[in-house]
């Protein structure tokens, strides 16, 4: 993983919190130069950090007119989803191989948490994000499990671009209980003793996965 000074960190850090707090606005050009005046660094270590932060698909550096928010396009939806399946997937397999193991075991059990609270949730007619909260616990969770920094990172990258329009996927009709659905497919592959298990694990994501990419464009469009 690569090494950042302090001030390229603070910097860094100080963005993505404005960011995922819904502080800068889509379509508005920031200043480099005055943000960061605001934390009182020079533009060398800020600028490394909006380096860090296009690549990780948060901001749009545009020359002669500053930064913006990253506006998702087509492909930029079917790249994140098959991503997503590739991390998710390999850490559900990881899971599912380690389901006896008494730390694999208290995740497994959170997440059936998960699915309780998601359906309790629903039948409650709760908000869509407390019902997306108890959606995106349920990926954390197995995600984290895996403790690999670099995996770990990417999903946040990816959930934090999608989660306004996960929201809205949350809004069609029925599209919550089958999520929940869809969660229960992927956990009773994942805790199941039958051959075949590990396969269906995987592609019992990628079906998840799929789904949702398929609402999600369709919504763009």
């Amino acid at each position: 993983m690569a090494k950042y000074t302090p001030l390229q960190e603070k910097a860094y850090e100080y963005l993505k919190d404005k960011i995922s707090r819904g502080e800068l606005e889509h379509g508005k050009f920031y200043s480099e130069t005055r943000m960061a005046a605001e934390i009182g660094i020079s533009r060398t270590p800020f600028k490394d950090a909006l380096v860090r932060l296009s690549q990780d698909r948060y901001i749009d550096i545009v020359p002669s007119r500053g930064f913006c928010l990253h506006t998702l396009s087509l492909q930029d939806i079917t790249n994140t989803y098959q991503s997503r399946t590739a991390v998710e997937g390999f850490c559900a397999l990881t899971l599912h191989n380690r389901r006896t193991e008494k730390e694999a075991a208290a995740v497994i059990d959170a997440l059936f948490k998960d699915i309780e609270n998601m359906e309790k949730a629903i039948s409650e007619n709760a908000s869509f994000s407390e019902i997306l909260r108890h959606d995106l616990s349920f990926h954390t969770r197995i995600v984290e499990f895996s403790k690999n920094e670099e995996l770990i990172s990417l999903y946040e990258s990816h959930n934090h671009q999608l989660y306004d329009i996960a929201m809205k996927t949350f809004e069609l009709e029925g599209r919550p209980s089958i999520a929940v659905a869809e969660h229960r497919d992927i956990l009773e592959h994942m805790v199941s003793e039958e051959e075949g298990a590990m396969a269906g694990t995987y592609l019992s994501v990628m079906k998840h996965m799929d789904n949702t990419r398929d609402i999600v464009i369709k919504l763009m469009s």
